[in-house]
Order: C-alpha cells, then sequence, then structure tokens
C-alpha cells in the first residue's frame, strides 16, 4: 500500500509501503490456492481500511508470468498469506469494491533463498475521497495525475514528473498537491514534500489527508511542538486515526509532556494492535520504565520485538526486558 493517507498513511513510515521489509507469516488465514507450478517462496502482508483498522475478508490477488493468476482472503487481523511460490515476476493487488485499487510489484530471484519472505501490505482509499477531489480538475489534468497514481509504487521520481504536469495543466490541483508531497516523502525529499502538503492544505483546508502527511513530514524533520500542533488538529477532525495518536503521542514525549504522551500512545494501540503502532508500545515501555512500572514497561517492550522481531536493537531490547522482569 503506498505510504499516504487514503488513509494512506505515510509511513514512511507512514509507510504509510510500509517501512520495513519484514516478512510475516499470517495466522488464521483464510482460502489458500496454491499456484500449480508450485516453489519455496512466500508472499504475505496486510491490508488495512483508510481509519487504519484490519480489512478483514478482503481478495488480495496475487499473479505472476510463470503461473495462473490466484487470490487468497484475509484473516480476522487485515493479514494474508501465500505460499509455494516460484522465483518471477509479480504483481499483488487489492480490487475492492469502493476502493482505489492497491497493488505493488516485485521480483523473487531465480538465486534467492529456498523458503524466502516476501512482504507487501496495503492501506485501501476510498473512491470516493479521490473523486470528490477530482470534481471540476479538468480532463487533461486528470489524466496526468492518473499516471501519476500508477507510477507512484514503482517509480516515485516518475510520478513527480507527472503530479507536476498534472498541476500544470490545473493549478489549483490539491490533490496532486498532496501526492506529489507522498512520492517525495519516498525519495526522502521532505523540505520539498512540506511545501506540497502546504499548498494542498491552503486549497483545501479540511483536507485531512494532507494535514496529517504534513504533521509526519514535520515529525521526521524532529519539529515536534509543530508537528503535536498539526496532529492534534488532525485528530479534531478525525479522532479514530491510531497513527495520529500514536505520532501526537511520540511529539509529546520528546516535549518532555510525558502524561498526554502516554495517552494518546495508549489510545493508538486501544484502535490498532499491528505493526502500524508497534512504535506506541515501545515510547510506552520508555514511558513505563521512566515511572519505574517495571512489568507494564517490559509487557510493551515484549509487543514491540514481537511486532518488529528484526529492528536494529532487538536483541538489546530482549536484554532489557529480561532485567525488567527479573526485578519485578
Amino acid at each position: 500500500m503506498r505510504n499516504k493517507l487514503q488513509f494512506k498513511f505515510i509511513f514512511i513510515g507512514l509507510a504509510i509501503l510500509s517501512i520495513s521489509g519484514i516478512s510475516a507469516v499470517a495466522q488464521g488465514i483464510g482460502d489458500r490456492n496454491i499456484p500449480r507450478s508450485g516453489g519455496s517462496h512466500i508472499i504475505s502482508g496486510s491490508v488495512n481500511l483508510p481509519d487504519g483498522s484490519p480489512a478483514k475478508g478482503v481478495r488480495v490477488y496475487v499473479g505472476g508470468a510463470d503461473f495462473t493468476n490466484t487470490s487468497v482472503t484475509t484473516d480476522r487481523d487485515g493479514k494474508y498469506m501465500i505460499g509455494g511460490l516460484p522465483d518471477g515476476n509479480y504483481e499483488i493487488s487489492v480490487k475492492e469494491e469502493g476502493f482505489e485499487k492497491a497493488s505493488e510489484t516485485m521480483t523473487i530471484d531465480r538465486f534467492a533463498p529456498v523458503g524466502q519472505g516476501y512482504h507487501a501490505s496495503f492501506q485501501l482509499r476510498a473512491a470516493r475521497t479521490v473523486n470528490t477531489l477530482l470534481n471540476n480538475v479538468p480532463s487533461a489534468a486528470v489524466a496526468k495525475f492518473q499516471k501519476g497514481m500508477e507510477k507512484v509504487t514503482s517509480d516515485p521520481k516518475a510520478a513527480i514528473g507527472f503530479f507536476d504536469e498534472a498541476i500544470a495543466a490545473y493549478p489549483n490541483f490539491a490533490a496532486a498537491y498532496f501526492e506529489k508531497g507522498a512520492a517525495l516523502l519516498k525519495t526522502s525529499d521532505i523540505d520539498r514534500a512540506l511545501e506540497s502538503f502546504v499548498k494542498a492544505i491552503q486549497l483545501k483546508p479540511d483536507y485531512v489527508e494532507a494535514k496529517y502527511s504534513y504533521g509526519y513530514a514535520e515529525y521526521l524533520k524532529k519539529n515536534y511542538e509543530v508537528a503535536a500542533a498539526v496532529f492534534d488538529d488532525v485528530l479534531k477532525q478525525r479522532s479514530d486515526m491510531p497513527e495520529a495518536h500514536m505520532y501526537l503521542g511520540i511529539s509529546l514525549f520528546y516535549l518532555k509532556n510525558v502524561d498526554a504522551a502516554e495517552s494518546h500512545l495508549k489510545m493508538a494501540t486501544a484502535k490498532e494492535s499491528g505493526e502500524r503502532v508497534a512504535l506506541a508500545h515501545r515510547f510506552l515501555g520508555g514511558i513505563y520504565m521512566q515511572k519505574k512500572q517495571n512489568g507494564p514497561a517490559a509487557a510493551e517492550l515484549q509487543k514491540y520485538v514481537v511486532l518488529v522481531p528484526k529492528a536494529p536493537d532487538a536483541d538489546k531490547l530482549r536484554a532489557t526486558i529480561a532485567d525488567l522482569k527479573k526485578q519485578g
């Protein structure tokens, strides 16, 4: 899913595609159709609705040149997995009624290790959101915009070019500015991304996706006071956004407003339990350690390492968890 608030949350982290390349084996998967040609590789991931909640029972399509196309359905946590895949080129896509098509392409190299896992996660975007933003936009600008949307995952630099062409054809194109900002974040050009998000908000003051992304970009620049103010404004519009609660909580933590930070981090984990809010568990663990609450600290850090088992400091965190448990 591409990293934008569609809520396409930029996770960039946002992604919002997701920020890690961790492969996960989903539990409780629905139907599994194994390609006829067989193989030893696995593609897995998750699908979320625009508000960040799991998309249950959504069909994920996996297509490749070397085998018959197949599909699986997501489980109750929005996760999917398909195994038995040979090497080759693949498109993984979600085509759900009422939402934009979300897709990602990947290549499984012929020399990849046996049993290699690959990860692709998506955040659905309501089709009506895009349609509303395209109202009264000239067809020439829309055509360029749609070409940009087709490229934003596979080639963000090319997508930026198409969004620029769309803006040139229609200078008041708020959606094109937003999508350009999201693509710029994928290329780590945070300053230009901020400019695009600001322009989108100026053109459409209630553009909550653009506001969230603007806050996230300020967060990445460590402008925590600005980021906190933006996330607070976002939550006044949409209080059910777990990632907005999480990044507001983290920003408040760095601003040394620990109690408010704890409150928002807990709200994030109450609304979402997956890897999208993994950082919330980590920062809650840090807060509880500060408060000498060893049991809750160990529990939150444990949740983090379960969600992000390949974090760079995962071994150090596991040692910290063991120490906290010994201390009681």
